[in-house]
């Protein structure tokens, strides 16, 4: 007998045999390759006591979308970073939002349900993570100068989280790959995910790959960094 598996998905067949994907039966999202159920990163978010209500959904393109969190305030306001580090302590990375917008009120359909369509879009081309912090060493300037190119944004402090600044696996796999082409270095994937910072990434540049020539690798990047951050 045919064996049919429950997957959760929405699905009709057509004429042709071909079968036509027409969303979820849940809410469950799909980021980075991940499959994510909004209503755990909303109840992590409801354990600050800041956050009164909590709506989690996926923004973005296939392949690129992130994921947002739309909260109504319970009292004080709490910053991204202090949002994340809830989540962070009952759930894994890939469920942490990479965006947070606060609003007064959720948008609601004639029928008074929650209007997702209607959520706003995260905005800025940076979001708000720990206090700036210039790179200090050749070694921070040539690391902030890749995590800028990878990551589209216009500037990396060093106790800046690649995760926190919207990167994701996929990127990881980028950065490493850039730092093996433009400093010669060989680092491991998992480096980035045990060292998710500038500084402390740095600080595993010279076990990769020790040597006398780091330094002579690394100080032209570094330059080039320099030179962007002075001309933006």
């Amino acid at each position: 007998p045919e064996r049919v598996y429950r997957t959760g998905d929405r699905a009709r067949r057509l004429e042709d045999g071909s079968i036509e994907f027409l969303g979820r039966l849940d809410a469950q999202v799909k980021v980075r390759g991940h499959r994510i159920e909004p209503a755990e990163v909303e109840a992590a978010l409801l354990r600050h006591p800041a956050v009164r209500q909590a709506v989690v959904g996926a923004r973005g393109p296939a392949g690129a979308a992130r994921l947002v969190a739309w909260l109504l305030p319970a009292g004080g306001p709490a910053s991204p970073a202090e949002l994340r580090a809830a989540v962070r302590e009952v759930l894994p990375e890939p469920m942490v939002p990479s965006a947070f917008v606060w609003m007064d009120a959720f948008p609601l359909t004639p029928s008074g349900k929650l209007d997702r369509r209607a959520l706003p879009e995260p905005g800025g081309v940076r979001p708000e993570v720990a206090e700036y912090v210039a790179p200090r060493t050749p070694a921070e300037e040539a690391l902030a100068a890749i995590w800028r190119e990878v990551l589209g944004v216009e500037r990396v402090g060093v106790h800046d989280r690649f995760f926190d600044l919207g990167g994701h696996s996929l990127l990881a796999t980028q950065v490493v790959s850039r730092i093996q082409r433009a400093l010669g270095l060989a680092l491991p994937l998992r480096a980035l995910f045990e060292a998710p910072t500038v500084a402390a990434l740095a600080e595993r540049l010279p076990a990769a790959a020790p040597g006398d020539g780091d330094a002579d690798r690394i100080r032209p990047l570094a330059r080039r960094s320099r030179a962007a951050v002075a001309g933006g």
